[in-house]
């Protein structure tokens, strides 16, 4: 279990596992004194990393890597399409962590060849359809002009649009993070009866900033951002049976 466990624990710590897998990762470290020295020491280490004054790159650097990204950028827009296409295809292959047999690679430039005819196939499609020439109508003799065929109705919109799933996506996310939330803090609760008055004091002073800076993050990414730090600093606290985070640990 120890195995499974301790390739987790960067990512507990980080606050990235606020579903079930945190629950394994805690429920393991409350019985496991060797994993939880492991967490105990890590959440240490980061909370010295965190001390640290920031070092900021000097200016010269940045203004070096701008420079560089937008002569790539220059060059990129000067290639032919399908070299560029083609550049893609030549990247991906590259990257794959297997050696390609014969027959992978001749189903790749199949691939890659029949992308490209449809790209070029499409962009001449797409140039001749703006010279389109209109026939006159046609006179019939005795009976005025030819009736107008009625126009096509477009298409009713389709049943069950994902427009208003991908709306909801954000509410469901701050929902599920509130949820968590709410489960550490009742297992925070629990351990808090062990603490000094000083440190449920730091505690809760911690908590009470925390949900401030919920409120104030509004809806969408900043709450989501907001919640993440606070599930955060519960996860890190409770990886220490002792208490000690909350006189002032994860920030």
């Amino acid at each position: 279990m120890c195995d499974k466990i301790r390739p987790r624990l960067t990512a507990y710590l980080d606050g990235e596992l606020a579903d079930e897998h945190g629950s394994v990762v805690r429920g393991h470290l409350r019985e496991c004194p060797a994993c939880r020295e492991m967490a105990r020491d890590e959440a240490a280490l980061r909370d010295g990393l965190r001390a640290l004054a920031p070092v900021d790159p000097p200016a010269a650097l940045w203004a070096g890597i701008l420079a560089r990204l937008a002569a790539e950028e220059v060059a990129d827009a000067r290639k032919p399409r399908w070299r560029r296409h083609a550049g893609r295809w030549l990247r991906w292959l590259r990257a794959a962590r297997f050696a390609p047999t014969m027959p992978q690679l001749a189903a790749a430039a199949v691939v890659a060849v029949a992308a490209i005819g449809l790209l070029t196939w499409r962009t001449h499609r797409s140039d001749d359809a703006g010279h389109v020439v209109v026939a006159p109508p046609l006179v019939h003799p005795g009976h005025g002009p030819a009736p107008v065929p009625p126009a096509t109705q477009a298409p009713a919109a389709l049943h069950g649009d994902v427009t208003e799933e991908l709306l909801a996506e954000p509410a469901q996310t701050t929902a599920s993070y509130a949820r968590v939330i709410e489960e550490l803090m009742k297992l925070a609760e629990q351990d808090s009866t062990g603490w000094s008055a000083e440190a449920r004091a730091a505690f809760n002073a911690r908590i009470t900033g925390l949900r401030d800076a919920i409120a104030r993050a509004g809806q969408g990414h900043p709450s989501h951002l907001a919640q993440s730090s606070m599930i955060h600093y519960l996860q890190t606290a409770l990886a220490r049976e002792d208490g000690l985070l909350a006189a002032g640990g994860a920030q």
